[in-house]
């Protein structure tokens, strides 16, 4: 699902460059501007997932600590099915997603002046 929605907002922001897509300015920067603070407060989770990273206190026991390592996996470092299954990289898809609405947003008000670096970078790094 979160590749179709990252699918639907780089379209829209296409269209937006495009000026397929305007909304009115005032609406478009507040859009903009909560959607700066959605970002951040995603970062902000990212950096605590990162905390979980090492997890102590879980005893000796084999089972406790094969509990430990799958949590840890789950936060940061994913299964060894699926190295995107993390809280980590989820957080790093929806911030591109964001992204691409915030640009989305500027874009269609006339105030995108080129696509941000960090987005192109997510997007690499994210494999989209």
């Amino acid at each position: 699902m979160t590749e179709d929605q990252a699918a639907h907002w780089r379209n829209l922001k296409q269209q937006a460059i495009n000026g397929e897509l305007r909304l009115d300015e005032g609406i478009g920067q507040a859009l903009a501007d909560v959607v700066d603070q959605y970002i951040t407060a995603l970062k902000q989770q990212k950096r605590e997932a990162g905390y979980l990273q090492r997890l102590t206190g879980w005893g000796t026991l084999p089972s406790a600590q094969t509990i430990r390592q799958k949590l840890e996996a789950k936060a940061v470092a994913g299964s060894p099915e699926d190295a995107d299954d993390s809280a980590s990289k989820r957080l790093d898809q929806h911030i591109a997603i964001a992204r691409d609405q915030r640009d989305t947003f500027l874009a269609a008000i006339g105030r995108l002046q080129a696509t941000d670096q960090q987005s192109a970078d997510d997007l690499g790094s994210s494999g989209q």
